[in-house]
């Protein structure tokens, strides 16, 4: 089940950035590909966790993000907004095991990343580089975006930016 969830934000991934690259660069892989036929873009991932009233106090209540009511969903999930018509699937699944890797991560931007960062570090959430090694660790992408990680309660890494 994780390998196939994994997978699935892996597979969206790479059609939103090949649909993305297409439009916007007028290129072609040199693969006849009619996926821009189909306007394909990224909608939503989900994030499996162990507990879901802590994960729920951390996406909404520490990291600021918002809810989105869905009457559906089964018990113990949720989906918040991550801007740009973007969502994040946040929820227990039973028998799912969980096992964050080092580098699988997903990025959410600030346009005050200093201000966020203090935030955070005031509600007990630090920040390193990818991986955790190095704690307080800021770094400048050579677009000029500055980044970092932090992680949520059950460990899944998540970018830090200003690309704002």
């Amino acid at each position: 089940m994780k390998k196939s969830i994994i997978l699935g934000v892996v597979i969206s991934l790479f059609l939103c950035f090949e649909t993305s690259t297409a439009q916007n660069e007028g290129t072609n892989t040199g693969k006849e590909s009619h996926t821009n036929n189909y306007n394909l873009t990224l909608q939503h991932t989900t994030v499996v966790v162990s507990n879901f009233e802590e994960s729920r106090k951390f996406y909404i209540d520490i990291l600021g993000l918002k809810q989105i009511k869905v009457d559906w969903l089964p018990q113990n999930q949720m989906f918040v907004a991550l801007g740009n018509n973007l969502e994040l699937h946040v929820g227990e699944v039973p028998g799912v095991t969980i096992n964050p890797s080092n580098f699988n991560h997903f990025a959410i931007s600030s346009n005050d990343l200093d201000g966020y960062l203090e935030h955070l570090n005031n509600n007990g959430i630090f920040h390193f580089n990818l991986g955790g090694d190095d704690k307080g660790f800021i770094q400048t992408r050579p677009d000029g975006v500055r980044q970092t990680f932090i992680q949520d309660p059950d460990g899944y890494w998540i970018e830090i930016n200003d690309k704002n």
